[in-house]
C-alpha cells in the first residue's frame, strides 16, 4: 500500500465494503450454479467482475430489493 491509500485494496468502489458474493443462477440444464456477476454485501450493486466492484462500475438499476 502506498502512502496516499488509506483503506484496503480489495473494497467496493462505491460503498467501501470489503465483502461481495457470487450470484446464484440457473444454468441450460436447469441446476442453480454460481455465476459470474457479483453482488456487493454492503450497496447491493451487481458487477460484472471483481475488477468492476473495485472501481465502482456496477449496475446503478440492479439493485436488491430488501426487506422493509
Amino acid at each position: 500500500m502506498t502512502g496516499d491509500q488509506t483503506g484496503p485494496l480489495n473494497r467496493c468502489g462505491y460503498c467501501g465494503s470489503t465483502n461481495y458474493r457470487r450470484v446464484v443462477e440457473r444454468d441450460a440444464q436447469g441446476a442453480m450454479r454460481y455465476g459470474q456477476r457479483l453482488v456487493c454485501s454492503g450497496c447491493t450493486r451487481e458487477f460484472a467482475s471483481m475488477e468492476d466492484w473495485r472501481q465502482g462500475q456496477g449496475d446503478a438499476a440492479s439493485l436488491l430489493p430488501t426487506a422493509a
